[in-house]
């Protein structure tokens, strides 16, 4: 499905060529609305220092959703949805936020790929930002860190990019649902808190500046990166969509 040639629609390449062997297309079609839900972290505890963020957006997408349960990182060998929005989440604000549209085939979903606002198609020379992407990053985390009387503040613009062209920054997560007749909404939940925790402040703070940046290419960008790639991933699950958000 996701070997995304270009940015047209994976499933309508599906639907023109089935003999690829992703979806069963005789399944009937299902679209529904995707959320995002974050949860304002308040305090953060980073080893010893205290962090609150004043500003945390984060772009997500597009998530392609797969019947297999992982693998190959260019390619779904048995897709049934997608969602081709990239929207911005403001991972301080507690109210739902929309995503975008998830369409595809009723099914099973055991897998996922999703990029974080910045693609790279296979016609591309480098990975581009989206629109949504803030400032042409991933994510942007603005916040102040303290120590007893020290104090810190910092701005991180995170890139989580592909690392080769026709591949996703995540390019797998499992996942265990099925998508039937019934209505249902997909619900993003980010973990920010998770994020900011894995990083190491006291090697911000050894330079002896009030202020740093995180960078790409920076020990502490890095590690930003890995969180949100692989280890604090975000949670996708599937709800009735008469439940209210």
């Amino acid at each position: 499905m996701n070997d995304r040639l270009a940015a047209p629609s994976a499933l309508l390449l599906l639907l023109a060529a089935p003999a690829i062997g992703c979806a069963d297309t005789s399944q009937p079609e299902v679209s529904y609305d995707a959320i995002a839900e974050a949860a304002p972290p308040g305090a953060i505890a980073a080893r010893a220092w205290t962090v609150e963020l004043e500003e945390a957006t984060v772009a997500f997408g597009p998530v392609y959703f797969c019947a297999a349960s992982g693998g190959a990182a260019t390619l779904c060998d048995a897709a049934v949805a997608e969602m081709l929005s990239i929207a911005r989440v403001d991972l301080l604000d507690p109210a739902p936020q929309p995503l975008g549209r998830v369409h595809g085939f009723e099914g099973r979903i055991r897998s996922a790929s999703f990029d974080y606002g910045v693609h790279w198609f296979l016609t591309e020379a480098s990975p581009t930002p989206a629109p949504e992407a803030p400032g042409g990053h991933s994510a942007r985390l603005r916040g102040r860190a303290t120590r007893g009387a020290e104090v810190l503040d910092f701005v991180a613009e995170v890139d989580a990019v592909p690392q080769n062209p026709g591949q996703n920054a995540v390019p797998s997560i499992g996942l265990a649902a099925r998508v039937g007749a019934e209505p249902v909404r997909l619900v993003v939940r980010f973990d920010v808190a998770a994020w900011i925790a894995r990083v190491n402040f006291d090697e911000l703070a050894a330079g002896g500046a009030a202020e740093v940046a995180i960078a790409p290419g920076s020990r502490a960008h890095n590690v930003l990166v890995k969180a949100m790639t692989a280890q604090d991933l975000p949670e996708l699950r599937w709800i009735d969509a008469a439940v209210a958000p």
